[in-house]
């Protein structure tokens, strides 16, 4: 007889909807640690799920590792994924890395060890080796927003050097001239990205002297503290442009802090989008990633590797500026009154 969800439950001592919601990657949250339990389970009652849905072939599991399943990025690249299988009949689940390198090893093991049919995963940096070693072996693999420096794993990222460098050219061009970058930790890959192509549109203008950048993690918190510092300093940035979501969210927490108004005081083009950004007075002038995009993008090419054999393949998408009213020199009323 088959190992059925009730047993798997059972061995990992944890509710029949834990396993359900582990197996679907939601709608509800599981911790590390019950989620590898979960996994465990799986593995040593050799239990494979039942297919759903209009599947015209077996149905697949697919794990998907993000840095942060929380943040709205990523929550929106992993709704696109679980959208596309659930059509097909196949099944998703999730892991978050949190950032940590060992945290990500001990996912990617755990669900190359439970015989996953296929990884989608945002590296926290180089790809790990065993990942690399299972591609090999014929586990199709896809690298979703950072390609972890591999030549061989089809990926699919978004331009960000030219969305920063966008970003940046346009506070200057709205008159800026001491632009502050507040960026994600230099060892990943897409901060650097940003920090480049900040670094190109300054040193593009003529203003390369006037550099501000801190590189923080991606946290609300951290976002808030940068932004603190920099309005603290003997001259105070023109504008900041913010290269997450989540950070920018720190931006405007900090800058409320200090009672000091955008884009009056300091001007702000955030890195994503987020229901908030718009809603804000004034509302912000973003960077649109095209999150659902690059989710359905990626589990497209996950599901046709096999039968493009060794053709690797690297999408890279675009993002576009929203323009709203944060990043102007001068208060929009005041300008249509000179």
């Amino acid at each position: 007889m088959p190992v059925t969800m009730r047993q798997v439950a059972r061995r990992a001592g944890v509710s029949l909807a834990t396993v359900s919601y582990v197996l679907n990657g939601g709608p509800r949250p599981v911790s590390a640690e019950r989620t590898e339990r979960v996994l465990a389970a799986m593995r040593e009652l050799s239990y494979r799920p039942a297919g759903r849905g209009r599947a015209r072939t077996r149905p697949l599991t697919v794990a998907a590792v993000v840095p942060e399943a929380t943040n709205l990025f990523f929550s929106r690249v992993i709704a696109a994924i679980g959208s596309v299988l659930r059509s097909e009949g196949h099944l998703l689940i999730t892991g978050s890395s949190n950032e940590d390198p060992a945290r990500e090893q001990e996912l990617v093991s755990a669900f190359i060890g439970a015989r996953v049919d296929g990884l989608l995963l945002t590296p926290c940096s180089n790809v790990p080796v065993e990942v690399e070693q299972s591609a090999v072996r014929g586990l199709p693999v896809v690298l979703m927003d950072r390609d972890g420096a591999s030549t061989t794993l089809d990926s699919v990222v978004i331009d960000n050097h030219r969305s920063a460098f966008q970003a940046t050219r346009l506070l200057i061009e709205s008159g800026h001239r001491r632009v502050a970058l507040v960026n994600g930790p230099e060892s990943v890959a897409t901060a650097q990205e940003r920090l480049q192509g900040y670094r190109d549109a300054l040193a593009f203008a003529r203003v390369p002297d006037t550099e501000q950048v801190l590189s923080v993690p991606f946290t609300h918190e951290d976002g808030r503290r940068a932004t603190l510092d920099l309005v603290s300093q003997p001259q105070r940035p023109d504008a900041i442009f913010s290269s997450s979501v989540i950070l920018t969210s720190g931006v405007v927490a900090a800058l409320q802090e200090r009672r000091l108004h955008w884009p009056d005081d300091i001007a702000i083009v955030g890195y994503g989008d987020a229901h908030w950004t718009a809603m804000v007075t004034p509302p912000l002038t973003v960077i649109q990633q095209p999150a659902d995009r690059l989710g359905e993008v990626a589990v497209q090419l996950l599901l046709t590797s096999r039968a493009r054999g060794e053709s690797r393949q690297h999408v890279v998408l675009a993002s576009h500026l929203v323009l709203r009213e944060s990043h102007w020199r001068v208060p929009r009323q005041v300008a249509a009154e000179a």
